[in-house]
């Protein structure tokens, strides 16, 4: 095992956690611990003396609650008063030192653990879990957070890392990781792209629009919303069932907390086989009094039910469009992460945003859950060759935090097009160098513009269909779809260079944006000395 692969990447989730590596072949992938869970509940029971963590730790929930630990990942870096027991849990959060804090009873005694020392010991066992997969220690880790994490909450995680052993490399968004893992697996595409990362996680979701622009990944904007994710779904099976189970033996489940973390268990597995399935059972032995439940539910029912949660999605990727100032025409791809992306409806009631046939919805060409633990992964390689001085020094803000391009940068050509040279997006500062042809002309003039964003809406007619003599015209409505036009506006710079006379030649462009946006703008005869340089227009 080289060096390399002692790096990895952890996705430590809210549900669940999972751990990335890079195999022999140098692609990214998920290694599974001890249990042979590629997906490890994030959960912490305490069996007398021992602590266990993942499907172990997940199946006391709802047997024994004060050794149990679950959602604490969400709790890390708040105050107790921002704190709040998320469906699933087991101990109920409490207060110690003003911060969240579970109660947990051992043979001798109860300890209480701050939410920051629970996923210390959980992140122990994750670090332990790859080591023995990898058969060495593991040297570094690269961790992956949500965009809508405040310093509090990064710093929390890291020291929570670092004092279960992990060397943290560093933190990237959750967003960007994913887009490096669906970049690695799709080489030969484009590389500038507009992208939009829907994260629907087990209890949030983190909607991010980001470009990659020469392979620099810039946010534009991101929006979420803390009380939709996985679990959302999962409560409406739970009232479904539920009130199947009152029905058939008139008892009612609704304040019986056991019951209703056995129901939970049980939904869950029901949700995941409905993303492959149209039927799919939910047994619990012992629901409630000794009584058994056994139930069924079809896709087409679960779909009627989820819709309000599925609009409550398309809502925050609207707000994410708004505030990016992004038409939906113009993002390239949207990757759907997470394990709810895996429901099939999802991808579908995205096409009533991204109707553009040039936008790719991916939702299945990797595994939804473990794409961005993939990401991780690969960011830890690339880090792999550096001290960590120099990571540190990367990541400062005046290296991160870049200004970009607000407009897209471009020329007007013979049929007076306009063309994009630097898209918005673009970090500054910014390069680009092009070749354009001139024949027989004593100059050559180029004017380079800033575009203007104009949306227009085309209408396409509807074909007319053949009917019978006696049968009513059919009428059906033309589809309407919107286009993003860029249209010059304020010229930046414009040159004229002299030319070797009545010779057809290439002429050379170089356009310099700074970190300030002023522009240099130089133009360069191929075969012959003529040059002149211009600076833009303050």
């Amino acid at each position: 095992m080289s060096d390399s692969n002692a790096i990895i990447g952890i996705n430590f989730g809210t549900s669940y956690t999972s751990i990335a590596y890079l195999n022999k072949e140098g692609r990214a992938d998920c290694l599974a611990n001890e249990e042979g869970d590629r997906q490890i509940p994030s959960a912490l029971a305490f069996h007398g003396e021992e602590e266990v963590v993942g499907s172990q730790a997940k199946s006391d929930i709802a047997r024994h609650t004060d050794t149990t630990v679950a959602n604490f990942r969400a709790e890390l870096g708040k105050s107790f008063s921002q704190s709040e027991n998320l469906p699933g849990s087991a101990a109920p959060v409490i207060e110690k030192d003003g911060q969240p804090a579970y109660n947990i009873t051992l043979p001798d005694s109860t300890v209480t653990f701050t939410a920051s020392e629970v996923s210390t010991k959980f992140l122990r066992h994750i670090r332990e879990s790859a080591e023995a997969f990898l058969g060495t220690a593991v040297s570094g880790a690269v961790l992956a957070v949500p965009s809508h994490f405040d310093d509090n909450q990064r710093k929390a995680l890291t020291q929570a890392a670092e004092a279960a052993g992990i060397n943290v490399l560093q933190l990237i968004h959750e967003s960007a990781a994913a887009v490096l893992a669906y970049e690695a697996a799709n080489k030969s595409e484009k590389k500038d792209k507009t992208v939009v990362v829907c994260d629907l996680g087990g209890h949030s979701l983190d909607v991010t629009a980001l470009t990659v622009r020469s392979g620099l990944y810039s946010v534009l904007a991101s929006a979420h919303d803390v009380k939709l994710g996985g679990s959302s779904f999962d409560d409406l099976l739970i009232n479904h069932f539920s009130a199947e189970f009152k029905k058939k033996t008139k008892v009612d489940i609704a304040s019986n907390r056991k019951a209703l973390a056995k129901l939970r268990g049980a939904v869950e597995v029901t949700k995941k086989m409905l993303s492959s399935a149209n039927t799919a059972p939910c047994f619990v032995e012992s629901l409630c009094d000794g009584l058994d439940f056994h139930g069924t539910i079809n896709r087409m029912r679960f779909e009627i039910m989820a819709n309000k949660v599925f609009s409550k999605v398309l809502d925050v990727v609207r707000q994410v469009l708004d505030k990016a100032q992004l038409d939906a025409s113009e993002v390239d791809e949207v990757l759907l992460v997470g394990g709810s992306a895996r429901i099939p409806k999802l991808a579908i009631k995205m096409r009533e945003i991204f109707t553009s046939d040039e936008t790719v919805v991916r939702a299945t060409e990797l595994e939804a859950d473990e794409v961005v633990a993939r990401g991780c992964a690969l960011q830890g390689n690339l880090l792999a060759g550096y001290d960590k001085e120099t990571i540190d020094a990367s990541q400062e803000a005046v290296i991160t935090v870049a200004p970009h391009t607000s407009k897209a940068i471009g020329t007007v050509n013979a049929n007076g097009d306009f063309v994009t040279i630097i898209p918005s997006g673009t970090s500054l500062p910014a390069r680009r160098t092009f070749e354009v042809g001139v024949a027989d002309a004593q100059h050559a003039y180029l004017a380079i513009h800033e575009a203007e964003r104009v949306i227009e809406k085309v209408e396409i007619p509807v074909e007319p269909v053949e009917t019978e003599e006696d049968e009513e015209p059919i009428e059906e409505e033309p589809e309407i779809v919107t286009k993003v036009v860029y249209k010059p506006a304020t010229c930046l710079a414009e040159a004229c260079l002299p030319l070797s006379k009545g010779k057809d030649t290439k002429v050379e462009v170089q356009i310099t944006l700074d970190k300030d946006s002023k522009m240099d703008l130089v133009m360069r005869e191929k075969n012959g000395s003529n040059i002149v340089k211009v600076a833009g227009k303050q």
